[in-house]
């Protein structure tokens, strides 16, 4: 079979981005890799479902995925308004729960305006006029981002794959890679039930939870390890919906780790939840269940580099965190009380039935740190991206076009012939030269 001029490993919303964006700009034969049957089960259908705008990350930080974040919402409401698609535009609230987090709800009103929102998009609120606003919600003040945005990934993944399969793209779904090798002319990728490898002459790893898995199968990346850690939620019964009437989040307690501090959101389908914890968990598909099976989960956190763990592991407020996130796993009325910091009207039996679970994925460095900006991370025929979290799937295409601008400046696309396509919904140009900035 002739070679693909580039696979995509990964059919989550950014391999399909990235797919839809060279086939866009390209000629030639391109392929997604998705071990799943249909695209997007993962990460990019389990996360709380909001277009966030980019007001709570710090530019020097974080910078990339701001832009991205900031520049996709632009794509995605006139998208979702031509194919049909939820945008529920709820707003979020971002409380500060003591005085101390008032100055950092300050600092994201400067981090708003460096990530390029405009200045009528977020409005800071003292806690006299939120308990007018949100009569339950308790806090001493808070940020409104207004056009956060309730959304379903899974559909806009669904609609941009019919959108590249338009250009010729084609999906290999329910294969997964099960190893791969580089050689002279590209990338050899054995895939699950088929006796012949699938040869392509780039690979673009784009593969979520099993990117650091994927990279260092290749040689790429091995100074960095992961851990996942399954967010759980509960769904709210209905007749409690107006508890809050917008997204509530409050302000992480420890930057560093931002996904162990709850939040009520308001999922494009009307429902209300609450979560999540962060259990650490054996694999980035580990929905149910804690440490077992034992042998995956200790093979995780002993497979290299171990030391990055380790220094991760030995930090106070890190263990300290991590028994407590455990302990909201098994009780949830560990869960409530977390909640109720910020929303005391929350009750126990307004808890009907757990909600949606997703497992995060953060990278660690060498010391035991973990990374908040995505990682690129070139390698033989092929180019990695490591730790794409949250807002990842709001900066989706956005980054796909970063990224694919990136690779064609590397010359790693040379191999390809130019063949651009006329505008869709969106404007290479105009994205491309946006995304520049972030340089």
């Amino acid at each position: 079979m002739e070679p693909w001029d580039v696979a995509v490993v990964g059919g989550g919303i950014l391999g399909t981005s990235v797919a839809y964006w060279l086939a866009r700009r390209y000629d030639g034969r391109f392929a997604v890799i998705e071990k799943e049957t249909d695209v997007a089960q993962h990460a990019s259908r389990r996360n709380t479902g909001v277009v966030h705008r980019p007001f709570y990350l710090d530019p020097n930080k974080a910078r990339v995925f701001a832009h991205a974040a900031g520049i996709s919402y632009h794509l995605w409401k006139p998208y979702a308004a031509a194919k049909g698609l939820p945008w529920y535009q709820v707003g979020t609230y971002e409380v500060a729960l003591d005085d101390g987090q008032v100055d950092q709800l300050h600092a994201y009103v400067g981090y708003a305006a460096e990530n390029g929102m405009d200045p009528s998009e977020v409005e800071f609120v003292d806690g006299r006029e939120m308990a007018r606003r949100e009569p339950n919600v308790r806090c001493e003040g808070a940020l409104f981002s207004k056009t956060d945005t309730a959304v379903d990934y899974h559909a806009f993944t669904e609609a941009l794959k019919a959108d590249a399969e338009a250009l010729g793209v084609r999906f290999l779904t329910g294969a997964s890679a099960n190893a791969v090798h580089a050689n002279d002319s590209g990338v050899d990728i054995t895939l699950n039930g088929r006796k012949e490898p699938v040869r392509s002459r780039y690979l673009i790893g784009c593969a979520g939870g099993s990117a650091i898995d994927l990279a260092h199968a290749m040689g790429v990346g091995t100074e960095y390890t992961d851990m996942h850690f399954r967010g759980e939620y509960w769904t709210i019964n209905t007749r409690e919906a107006d508890l809050a009437r917008h997204n509530v989040y409050s302000v992480p307690r420890h930057t560093d780790l931002p996904f162990l501090d709850p939040h009520w959101v308001i999922r494009a389908n009307g429902l209300r939840e609450i979560g999540p914890n962060a259990v650490p968990v054996s694999g980035p598909w580990s929905y149910h269940g804690l440490f077992r099976p034992l042998v995956p989960w200790a093979a995780k956190f002993f497979e290299p580099p171990i030391y990055n763990k380790i220094r991760l592991m030995v930090d106070k407020d890190f263990l300290s965190l991590a028994v407590q996130e455990m302990w909201s796993s098994m009780s949830k009325a560990v869960m409530l009380q977390r909640v109720q910091r910020f929303l005391p009207a929350l009750k126990l039996e307004h808890l009907v039935s757990p909600g949606t679970a997703g497992i995060r994925t953060p990278v660690i460095n060498r010391h035991g740190g973990i990374v908040k900006e995505a990682i690129e991370a070139p390698g033989p025929h092929s180019y990695h991206i490591l730790n794409y979290n949250s807002p990842g799937a709001t900066g989706s295409p956005a980054f796909a076009v970063y990224l694919v601008d990136r690779l064609a400046k590397r010359g790693d696309l040379d191999h390809l012939k130019p063949g651009p396509k006329p505008n869709g919904l969106w404007s290479w140009d105009t994205i491309a030269n946006a995304m520049e900035l972030t340089g």
